[in-house]
């Protein structure tokens, strides 16, 4: 089997800090407790899973906003995810007397500053993002001049009588959707101005997926299903012209399908632990369709926590 590892792949710096942090207030006593994760600190289950071991409890539920789930925090410290929050989070938590640790992302908090500054001029700001994504909510609450668009039809419905108009977008978006998206709106707005926030992460990693050898016959994306960057990965690489499909572990390679093929590349989104990307790597390298002793997938990674590496 000949496999393309693809570079850059797997954790983005937001995620190395993140985990850094909540697994340095895990292990220290004298941080208030119960320590809580407000949303998930970074889209990916078994890092949850492997917190929660430490007694780190992650409170999720994507229907309801940051601010709501605040309402189940009453003590302790509570950790801001890399996706960051609206100020009215935390003021709320502060006013609830919560040991507040945020880790935000950088690119998260700059992307924050220049919708901000934008609003602040006037500019009603496009954000070109998941509705549901904590990063749009945290945008969306700046103003009410914010306005997320996550596909075509959001486009044609809107009605903005100003001219002072600005395009942005959330951080782990597609090329390929901010392309579209942001063609559609200039289209029916031409006067908007356009402010790339993609961070390098995601542009780097969705590139190398875009420009991958041709003979690649299909792409493995290893990632969590909440994971946005891995999603876009998968809906790039397809955009490109190549087959793929999210694999969260070296557990859901599809034998059958393997194979039939003999050249395969894999990449992983920003939250994805190494450790998970490196065994699916290992097994294509040694799958031998012919050698059943090769195509047992049973994964080995136990702690991803304690495995990472840049």
């Amino acid at each position: 089997m000949n496999v393309y590892a693809l570079t850059p792949r797997g954790y983005c710096h937001g995620v190395v800090h993140a985990i850094d942090v909540v697994r340095k207030l895990a292990a220290d006593s004298d941080v208030k407790r119960p320590i809580t994760v407000l949303g998930m600190v970074v889209h990916n289950t078994r890092i949850v899973d492997d917190f929660a071991a430490l007694g780190v409890r992650t409170l999720h539920d994507p229907t309801k906003t940051r601010l709501a789930l605040l309402d189940d925090i009453d003590e302790g410290t509570l950790v801001v995810t890399a996706h960051g929050v609206s100020e009215a989070v935390l003021e709320k938590a502060r006013d609830k007397g919560l040991d507040v640790i945020d880790t935000t992302c950088a690119d998260v908090t700059e992307s924050q500053r220049v919708v901000k500054t934008y609003v602040q001029q006037g500019y009603t700001v496009f954000f070109i993002g998941k509705h549901t994504h904590p990063e749009a909510e945290s945008v969306r609450a700046i103003s009410p001049n914010v306005i997320v668009i996550e596909s075509l039809s959001d486009v044609a419905s809107t009605d903005v009588k100003s001219t002072a108009i600005a395009i942005t977008n959330q951080t782990t978006m597609s090329l390929f959707d901010i392309y579209h998206i942001g063609k559609a709106i200039r289209r029916k707005y031409p006067y908007a101005i356009v402010l790339d926030e993609q961070c390098d992460a995601t542009r780097t990693r969705q590139l190398a997926v875009k420009h991958q050898p041709s003979e690649v016959e299909h792409c493995f994306v290893v990632g969590d299903q909440h994971s946005n960057n891995t999603k876009k990965l998968v809906e790039t690489a397809r955009e490109a012209g190549f087959s793929a499909n999210r694999i969260a572990s070296v557990e859901e390679v599809n034998v059958a399908a393997l194979k039939k093929l003999s050249c395969v590349s894999v990449t992983s989104g920003a939250s994805t632990p190494s450790a998970l990307t490196r065994e699916v790597i290992r097994f294509l390298q040694a799958f031998d369709p012919d050698s059943p002793s090769t195509h047992d997938t049973k994964s080995t990674v136990k702690n991803v926590i304690t495995m990472h590496r840049r």
